[in-house]
Parts: C-alpha cells; structure tokens; sequence
C-alpha cells in the first residue's frame, strides 16, 4: 500500500466546513442584491448618469417643458446638471431652422447652464457627425453666421402664448 494517500479526517472536515461557508456566503450576497433591486435600490449595481455621458462628445437635453438644448453636459451633485457650450434650434416661418447660440438672448443669459434634474426627460450622447454636431462645429469656425434669438416681437416658435422666443421642442 504504498501508493495510498492519507487524507486526516480533520483536514476534509475543515474543507467541508469552508466549502459550506462559502456556499452560504454567496447564497446572501444574492439574496441581498435581489432584495436591494425590488426595493428600488438600484443604484449600487447600476452606472450614474456622469459615467454614462461622454464628456468627449456633445448632449442633447431634453426637458420636460419640451425644450431641447444641445451642449457639454456634466453632472453636478445629485441634484443638478450644468451645460456648457449651450446651442438650440429656433423654428420660424420667415427664417426656417436656425442654430442658435444661447446668450443672445434679450435676458442675457451667461454659461452655464444649470438645469434641475427634475426638468431633465431624457439626455442622448450626440455623434460626432450627428447634423447638429456639424453645425455648431461650422459655427465655431466662423462658417456659419451668428445666430441670435429672435427679437420679442416674433411669433412665438413652441406655440406657447408668450413674448419671448423659446428653445425649440
């Protein structure tokens, strides 16, 4: 019997032993991840809005008043979102579809932008070569003239009855 291994009892009882702890280890991990999730408390496993926009491209924001603004989206907090490098589209019957950058305004807004994320509906990270994105690049590079808003006095382009020109829907 020389090639017989002796395992001791000792040694295969603690292998057991862990083996089981092991086992029930992993068993409450999953009943506390499932127990998290139907609880609603998803945002341990889940990616952030700040990891998930892309810093390198452009965003589209869209509000839950039906504006939609285009620019470099950050996170700020857990409660509001800034964009920099703010354009909208204003719809007109006399001048069609313009690019506007925000800041001409008659209020004169400055950059930031600082938007609740209550108001937020929904962002879209924009390709590179998305028809806005070119705009505004071809804007940046003097290609394009500068837009303004229109003045007061315009009709309305979000058929809200208002005074004052408003972000396209």
């Amino acid at each position: 019997m020389k090639d017989t291994i002796v395992i001791p009892v000792a040694a295969l009882r603690r292998m057991f032993v862990m083996l089981l702890v092991l086992i029930a280890l992993i068993l409450v991990i999953l009943v506390v991840r499932t127990q998290l999730f139907r609880a609603g408390i998803t945002s341990l496993f889940a990616p952030s809005a700040a990891e998930l926009i892309d810093r390198s491209l452009y965003q589209a924001v869209f509000l839950t008043n039906g504006s939609t603004y285009f620019g470099k989206l950050q996170e700020q907090g857990s409660d509001w979102f800034i964009l920099t490098d703010v354009f909208y589209l204003s719809v007109s019957d006399q001048s069609g579809t313009q690019l506007i950058k925000r800041g001409t305004e008659p209020q004169g807004p400055k950059e930031p932008m600082i938007i609740s994320r209550q108001q937020v509906l929904f962002i879209e990270n924009m390709r590179d070569d998305s028809d806005i994105v070119t705009l505004i690049k071809k804007f940046k590079s003097g290609q394009l003239p500068t837009a303004t808003a229109p003045p007061p006095t315009a009709a309305p382009t979000t058929g809200r009855p208002s005074a004052t020109p408003s972000p396209s829907r």
